[in-house]
């Protein structure tokens, strides 16, 4: 096998989560005090919590590594970002999720690497 047969795989990922927006409102008064969980494989990230807002920004980041990347592995190699309502009383409630499978994403030669 010569170098240029080799392919390159990432070993981890680096998460930003800039801001939300379409959420539900599960708050009172119609905001929501919003956070939100980045998760891959089992290892999470919560950011601080937005207060009474509807479009909560965060710009917060985290850094996974990543399993064995290949498509016999998507599942351990997809990032779950889910938003969740802080409530005061009970448990709290979700607000809603964005799923991106990081195997596709890498595959995609049309983007930069940076998005």
């Amino acid at each position: 096998m010569s170098l240029g047969d080799q392919q390159w795989y990432p070993t981890s990922v680096q998460v930003t989560v800039l801001k939300a927006r379409n959420l539900r409102i599960k708050g009172k008064n119609g905001t929501n005090d919003a956070y939100a969980i980045m998760q891959v494989g089992k290892d999470k990230f919560s950011t601080s919590v937005a207060e009474k807002c509807v479009s909560p920004e965060w710009k917060e980041e985290a850094t996974f590594d990543l399993p064995l990347f290949h498509q016999g592995n998507a599942e351990r190699c997809t990032l779950y970002i889910i938003a969740m309502h802080r409530a005061l009383v009970g448990l709290d409630k979700f607000l809603g999720q964005a799923v991106i499978n990081l195997v596709d994403l890498h595959a995609n030669r049309s983007r930069k690497k940076t998005e």
